[in-house]
């Protein structure tokens, strides 16, 4: 009986040593992950990507990484409003959300250096009205980061300058060239078959080892 008794107890020991082992490692691996982490605000000045043997460093990313970090923000409070990393760690087509905005963010940087270059080659400009409704939108955007996102984005008001105007310019190059070939605006958006073949045209390459690690989710928001 005693015996018994005493197989029970190490059993039951055995057991929870195993649990706690597995939790220990499980909390190292954690931890080696966080640690392993691209931090925004300390590699704003590495090289994402290149265009048409252009580079462009993380800094050039900012309003775009920006922009979707709010967007899925803003679907996630309307999703589950008490714990928004409920929506930002679904899934959907087969991946997470966080990494989908990330992709995304830089798939639309792509994009609008292309079509802004299309642009700057024809000469072509905004009219006065298209400026003020840029600028509308810069304002609206700014006004939405609030301070503390605005601080925590890390760049100047000439960049955001910069990249606003690459974005309106390659909207409105990307209209025109849609309206050259007789077809859809959206066959020219990031996911549209048109675009997929005037890629083809451009080479251009991702720093896939920072792009992988870069942080997501938290450079503009908590």
């Amino acid at each position: 009986m005693a015996l018994k008794k005493l197989d029970q107890q190490t059993r039951k020991f055995v057991v929870w040593m195993a649990l706690l082992l597995g939790a220990v490692a499980l909390a190292v691996i954690v931890r080696a992950k966080k640690s392993d982490r691209i931090l925004y605000e300390k590699h704003m000045d590495d090289w994402a990507y290149t265009v048409d043997g252009t580079k462009y460093q993380v800094r050039d990313l900012a309003v775009y990484l920006a922009y979707q970090e709010q967007e899925i923000e803003s679907q996630a409070k309307v999703y589950d409003l008490n714990n928004t990393n409920k929506y930002w760690n679904a899934h959907t087509n087969g991946q997470f959300i966080r990494v989908a905005g990330k992709d995304a963010a830089l798939n639309m940087a792509v994009h609008d250096v292309i079509f802004c270059s299309m642009a700057q080659e024809e000469g072509m400009v905004l009219t006065k009205e298209e400026t003020v409704f840029m600028d509308n939108q810069k304002m609206d955007f700014w006004c939405d980061l609030e301070e503390e996102g605005q601080e925590r984005l890390g760049v100047s008001m000439q960049e955001i300058d910069e990249q606003f105007m690459r974005m309106a310019l390659a909207q409105k190059q990307q209209q025109a060239y849609a309206d050259k070939q007789g077809v859809d605006y959206r066959e020219y958006n990031i996911n549209g078959s048109l675009y997929k073949e005037l890629l083809k045209e451009h080479t251009y390459d991702i720093n896939k080892k920072l792009w992988k690690k870069l942080n997501f989710g938290n450079i503009t928001i908590n």
